[in-house]
């Protein structure tokens, strides 16, 4: 008995050093190979073939969405909020991309510009594709422009299926002529170490337009933190807002557009007696006369623990636009698809410049 006892507890210090050995030596892997992101840097660009015009309009058309690397569509849930898969099967992955890729494609014609988020380049969780590139070449005549907030060579969890490589970030597609190189700016925040590691480096891309009365149009995709109790968003929105400000003051429009991972001021939860806790911008962020543009009554967003019931699933709205004052808001609405490819809805908007 003493014999059998001493064997079980050396198979179980072997497993015990094993796994920490694994621990070790992905955190040591991740620590050597870890993406550091500059402060500020060129954003990479697909330019099309057809020559980009000028921006001569005053009334613009913006979609937003965060596709979820077609990974996260109503058959999935997701391990880190409490639901069990680390990814889709590969046929239901290839089915919400070609939902994604197809509903772009219906977009072409009256959008102007198109605000994406988590589009994969080449990460296991996706099965490799590059839907950077196919989002492009499905949009044809649109410029395309991509800002990397996750590179990680390998995510080590779960441990009995872990994530692997992931090379992602945000994209927008516009058909204009731009000024100059359009610009990622990492936002100042991220997880301690070694969580750090294995998590995005968020950031925004900011983009600028000639206009015809001498000023010029900042267009902005961002996605800021999740899963940081907050913590890490208000150090973002603290930076982010001198941004917006000053370029407003210089007399310049702004538009914001994309996953904040926060509810905007004013909007109430459709989920009224849910416990689920919901993190606000505050009311006084920013200047009153400043438009959060979403749609209250159609959800972005549906929490990922279980795959989608309607009418079940706790859904929200944290994907939306902010405006400068001298842009006027016409309509702003989420397009209903029953969160069939994504776990986010897109969100249109249609705005006016003021002259």
């Amino acid at each position: 008995m003493k014999a059998k006892m001493i064997l079980v507890f050396k198979i179980l210090l072997g497993v015990v050093l094993l796994f920490g050995l694994y621990v070790l030596s992905a955190i040591l892997y991740a620590q050597f190979t870890d993406y550091k992101p500059k402060a500020e840097e060129d954003a990479i660009s697909l330019i099309p073939k057809e020559k980009l015009s000028n921006l001569e309009k005053d009334t613009l058309v913006f979609y937003n969405w965060n596709i979820g690397y077609a990974g996260l569509g109503k058959e999935s849930d997701f391990f880190y909020d409490g639901g069990k898969m680390v990814r889709s099967s590969k046929e239901v992955t290839a089915k919400n991309l070609s939902g994604i890729l197809a509903t772009l494609q219906s977009w072409k014609n009256d959008a102007d510009f198109i605000h994406i988020q988590e589009i994969d380049r080449g990460s296991k969780r996706s099965y490799y594709h590059d839907q950077f590139q196919e989002a492009f070449v499905t949009l044809g005549n649109f410029k395309a422009v991509f800002g990397k907030n996750y590179d990680v060579n390998y995510v080590p969890i779960p441990i009995l299926h872990p994530m692997g490589k992931v090379l992602g970030g945000i994209a927008t597609f516009y058909k204009y002529q731009d000024v100059g190189t359009p610009v990622k700016y990492a936002f100042p925040s991220n997880f301690s170490w070694p969580k750090g590691l294995f998590f995005l480096d968020r950031c925004f891309v900011k983009h600028r337009f000639n206009l015809k009365n001498g000023k010029q149009l900042v267009v902005i995709n961002t996605h800021n933190s999740a899963y940081d109790g907050g913590t890490l968003k208000k150090q973002e929105m603290a930076y982010f807002k001198k941004f917006i400000v000053d370029e407003y003051k210089n007399g310049n429009y702004v538009i914001v557009g994309g996953d904040w991972n926060q509810i905007p001021p004013g909007y109430s939860p459709l989920n009224a007696n849910s416990d689920y806790e919901e993190m606000p911008i505050p009311s006084d962020f920013i200047e009153k006369n400043w438009i959060f543009a979403f749609d209250g009554k159609t959800p972005s967003n549906r929490k990922v623990d279980r795959p989608y019931v309607k009418s079940e699933t706790y859904t929200t709205v944290i994907d939306f636009y902010l405006l400068s004052p001298n842009i006027e808001l016409l309509e702003v609405n989420g397009l209903q698809n029953d969160f069939e490819f994504s776990d986010h809805q897109p969100v249109k908007m249609v705005c006016k410049l003021k002259y």
